[in-house]
């Protein structure tokens, strides 16, 4: 007799890979099956076209996922039934097998990373979570797994950390990348905030903020929203700078978030405005970096401050109330239409006196309606017109078409010479008047502020411009007069969503104004306090930012995800001089000790670092100086000792890896494998100085993996005793 031997038991790692074959056979079948337009052929033929059309765009967007269709698995018990859901960035419903994929998106993906155990199904059914795994896919091939949770063998494994730091050890890239398959049970928490609910979110730099804040877009686009889902067409994200919006924007297609709007502010606003050709300034930050003044930079600071005061929309509200009461004053109106009726013309006379449109003005201006006066104010004429017409339905529009001219013509009248820059600019500098719309706003000493001029120094473009501590304002009469929102044509309708990124820097009014530009509870505000290079625009607390939102909530991201152990204690360090939010607290990852050079040429130190930083593998690698001008006179010294680095001066430069050399307001948001602080030195960032600091901590923060300080002389007090910090020695 002939023994016969047992087939072996397929391991674990088999299984999933056969699972991984199936899934990708059968998302192929389903790209064929939509690709197919002899399977999409509806009632006629422009119905057939439309079917065919989205069938061909779902495949596309199917496409994308085939070599990567998961990465990760939910064992599940449900109603004694036990089953596996695998998590995905799409969903795929395979309806003749078990290759169904869940998006990561819907509240089921969120129990992939959750702490919870349990939960409740839309139809009741108590589920349980037994285990969580993660799928290390690449390239159609499983690479690896591992168990995060697995209720048979203890429960949580530990493994998520492992995980997490993995990812983290990878290089950095040009552009923003996605978190999906390491999103933490903090971060997960906060991106799945209430939608609907306006949320500012606090994270210390590295924390992922930014990201989240698109992975929440991404969540918000999810049908599983209902009324709340924001269509990524109509969702806007305002960022600090353009190379920041460049370097974030390339996150979109991997979140399925094509179509979203990023752009900043003030590219934002004059594009609202019709004012595209006019020049943006910043000359309070152009003294801020240049002038050595503290009691200018002081005078500057708070000048900046009280133009972006919550209290100003007060102020420009009652000052646009002034205008448009005296531009009233003995105006009346006198008209005629003509109705058809029994077969007969009857000519109607229409007549309102000024009081009588004093008193529809009045009532517009008090209920403040979000679609501006302008457009309530002919509403409310036409309908007392109409009223006194005595007009069916049937004649209106005829009747509203022979009123045009004549209600068009008074309505230039009432907002004669009305324009955002001219009436802004007005309120400023006609010291009667806003002393007049101040009085029950302002106090003496804020008036004083508005009322100087710190920038005298400053010298203003030849051609025309806005500054950006007035652009609010402008806004602010733009949106009174004519609402504010997302234009389609000449009609404007609220945004589905508004993110706002580095969100320490946008002014309270500002707030208030992007508040009526979007549905209400739709705006996320991603924000670090430490990080306040422009707090002279920005709030104090976030409790201003949601005085200015009428509420919301505010959520803490606790800790740091960007840097190695050894980086992040230093810029903890540096923080904790001025920190006004929670402390800094990194995930345990170690690395190279920061490299302290002292004692040389610059451009030499810099250079130095720079070839170490190579010669352990960094690719991209930023120097961060702390003007534009010092960038600019490093860059031809350092190619003297054999470092090109590609400069980025300015908002149209583009970031695309490899050595740069910038300043730290266009560093700020950006994270590459290693960064060098070129002249951190007490002369260059004055320790006594609150904005220098912050300046420090945000060049401090950039690197991922590596970070060099490098200083001709000593360096800056706050970098030194190297022992108290990361225990290493101090490297010359």
């Amino acid at each position: 007799m002939t023994a016969t031997s047992t087939p072996p038991i397929p391991s674990e790692l088999d299984l999933e890979q056969q699972h991984l074959s199936g899934t990708i056979t059968s998302m192929l079948a389903q790209i064929d099956a939509w690709e197919d337009r002899s399977r999409n052929v509806g009632a006629d033929l422009e119905t057939s076209l439309t079917l065919a059309d989205t069938a061909e765009e779902m495949a596309a967007m199917l496409s994308v996922h085939v070599n990567e269709p998961y990465f990760g698995s939910l064992k599940v018990r449900i109603g004694g039934r036990e089953q596996t859901l695998y998590i995905g960035k799409i969903a795929h419903r395979d309806l003749k097998g078990p290759y169904s994929i869940t998006s990561w998106e819907s509240e089921v993906g969120s129990l992939f990373y959750a702490q919870a155990l349990d939960w409740t199904t839309p139809r009741g059914l108590k589920g349980t979570i037994q285990r969580r795994r993660q799928l290390d896919v690449r390239k159609k091939t499983l690479h690896g797994l591992t168990d995060l949770y697995d209720a048979s063998t203890g429960g949580d494994t530990g493994a998520r950390e492992t995980v997490l730091l993995q990812r983290l050890s990878e290089a950095s890239r040009s552009g923003m990348r996605d978190v999906v398959e390491t999103l933490q049970p903090e971060q997960n928490d906060i991106m799945r905030a209430p939608a609907g609910t306006a949320v500012c979110i606090q994270g210390a730099a590295g924390s992922g903020k930014t990201t989240i804040g698109f992975h929440r877009l991404a969540w918000l686009a999810h049908s599983e929203r209902g009324p709340h889902q924001a269509r990524p067409s109509h969702t806007l994200v305002l960022m600090p700078n353009q190379v920041l919006a460049h370097y974030a924007s390339r996150v979109l297609p991997s979140l399925n978030l094509q179509g979203v709007v990023v752009t900043t502010p003030e590219t934002w606003a004059l594009g609202f405005l019709g004012l595209e050709k006019m020049e943006v300034t910043d000359r309070t930050l152009t003294l801020l970096l240049q002038d050595r003044d503290n009691t200018r930079r002081r005078a500057a600071w708070r000048r900046a401050k009280a133009l972006g005061d919550l209290r100003m929309f007060g102020v420009v509200r009652s000052h646009l109330h002034t205008r448009l009461q005296a531009n009233l004053e003995r105006l009346t109106y006198q008209g005629s239409v003509e109705v058809q009726r029994g077969g007969r013309s009857k000519a109607i006379t229409l007549a309102l006196s000024n009081s009588q449109l004093q008193k529809l003005l009045t009532t517009v201006l008090e209920r403040d309606p979000l679609d501006g006066y302008r457009p309530a104010f002919r509403a409310a004429l036409e309908a007392e017109l109409l009223s006194q017409a005595r007009v069916t339905d049937e004649e209106e529009p005829v009747v509203l078409r022979q009123l045009n001219v004549e209600v068009s013509r008074l309505i230039g009248r009432v907002f004669a010479g009305m324009l955002p820059v001219t009436e802004a600019r007005r309120l400023l500098q006609d010291e009667t008047a806003l002393r007049y719309a101040a009085q029950t706003h302002l106090p003496e000493a804020m008036l004083q502020l508005l009322l100087s001029d710190p920038l005298a120094s400053v010298a203003k473009p030849r051609r025309s411009f806005a500054d950006v501590t007035e652009l609010p304002l402008m806004l602010a009469v733009a949106g009174l007069l004519d609402g504010l929102g997302k234009r389609n044509g000449h009609a404007l309708e609220p945004y589905d969503h508004i993110l706002l990124d580095e969100a320490q820097d946008f002014a309270p009014l500002l707030y208030a104004l992007l508040r009526r530009a979007a549905r209400p509870g739709h705006l996320t505000a991603l924000g670090d306090l430490n990080q306040g290079l422009h707090g002279y625009k920005g709030p104090n607390a976030w409790t201003e930012v949601q005085a200015a939102l009428g509420g919301g909530e505010v959520l803490t991201l606790s800790r740091t995800y960007r840097s190695t152990r050894q980086i992040t204690e230093l810029t903890a360090r540096v923080a904790a001089t001025y920190n006004r939010a929670a402390a800094v607290v990194g995930v345990d990852r170690d690395g190279m000790p920061v490299q302290r050079l002292t004692a040389g040429p610059l451009a030499q130190l810099t250079a130095q670092a720079v070839k170490t930083m190579q010669a352990a593998g960094h690719a991209n690698i930023a120097i961060v100086t702390r003007r534009t001008a010092d960038a600019d006179l490093l860059v031809p010294d350092l190619m003297q000792h054999d470092v090109d680095a590609q400069p980025i001066l300015n908002e149209q430069a583009r970031y695309t890896g490899g050595v740069v050399i910038l300043p730290v307001h266009l560093a700020k948001g950006l994270e590459f494998d290693a960064a060098i602080v070129a002249g951190a030195e007490a002369t260059t960032y004055d320790p006594a100085t609150e904005f220098e600091t912050r300046l420090l901590y945000v060049s401090l923060s950039r690197g991922v993996h590596a970070l060099a300080v490098v200083a001709p002389n000593e360096l800056h007090p706050l970098l030194s005793n190297p022992s108290q910090l990361e225990g290493t020695s101090h490297d010359k």
